[in-house]
């Protein structure tokens, strides 16, 4: 995303103070029994305030690094099923002892309520829009299967489950059939051999849908977002190859780590 005048500053300014705050506060005070930072940082230096802020990954590294061990990593990642209630129990517990130091009374409704997190919607509006566009003057099939769609039989698909992975970026909403998409892959992950044979339909799609869209906004968005948030994508040397490639890449890591159900590559031919 791009933002401007006063918006960039007040987002260059949050991101500033909220790293300043991380440095100085857990950062420094979390340390391990004989000494030395659990979750250390590298600061560059003040990063001046830009005209316009570009939230890519060049922008955000100039704010410097907090590393995480790969073991407490992936403890936080299988774990959090149970760590989110004990922190949010030892929230409340902390908010009532401030409160009532300072003669002051919270319920434990207000306390839940501040305490509930702003779920992620679906927004697949733009993704369907390009479909029809499409159609209109052509072409489009379901990349699981082939099959050739009608605006009666279109669905928008997230590739890796939205119930796993909330993720509305472009290159992870794939054209599909209605039948395929609510009956057979619902929640579940496609399999390695799936993905190897839609592969070129899945470019397709990204191809007709986003980059000759005669929209340079959607192409520089695919790609933005797919650096953002699939593996080893370098933004300004990145092709539809480089983006099925970290695709897969990103399919083992949630497959690995979250244990997900898979869709087989036979049922796609059912």
């Amino acid at each position: 995303m791009r933002f401007d005048g006063d918006r960039s500053a007040a987002l260059h300014d949050a991101l500033r103070d909220a790293c300043n705050t991380i440095t100085r506060m857990p950062a420094h005070y979390m340390t391990y029994p004989g000494g030395g930072p659990v979750l250390p940082v590298r600061r560059i230096g003040r990063v001046p305030r830009p005209e316009t802020v570009r939230l890519d990954k060049a922008y955000l590294a100039g704010f410097g690094e907090l590393l995480i061990p790969r073991h407490l990593w992936r403890a936080l990642q299988r774990f959090d099923v149970w760590i989110e209630p004990a922190l949010t129990a030892e929230w409340s517990r902390l908010m009532h002892g401030y409160a009532e130091r300072q003669n002051r009374r919270i319920s434990d409704a207000t306390i839940t309520a501040a305490m509930t997190w702003s779920e992620p919607t679906r927004d697949v509006k733009i993704v369907r829009e390009q479909v029809i566009r499409v159609l209109e003057s052509g072409k489009v099939c379901c990349v699981w299967t082939g099959r050739a769609l009608s605006l009666k039989t279109l669905d928008i698909d997230h590739c890796f489950p939205w119930a796993a992975w909330p993720c509305d970026d472009l290159w992870n909403l794939l054209p599909a059939h209605r039948d395929v998409n609510q009956k057979q892959k619902r929640d579940k992950l496609p399999g390695v051999e799936l993905l190897r044979s839609a592969r070129d339909r899945i470019e397709e799609w990204w191809n007709n849908g986003y980059l000759r869209a005669n929209n340079s906004v959607l192409a520089e968005r695919f790609f933005m977002e797919a650096n953002a948030t699939l593996p080893l994508i370098e933004y300004d040397h990145a092709s539809l190859d480089d983006v099925f490639t970290a695709l897969n890449l990103q399919q083992i890591r949630l497959k690995h780590d979250q244990q997900i159900p898979v869709w087989e590559p036979h049922a796609a031919s059912k």
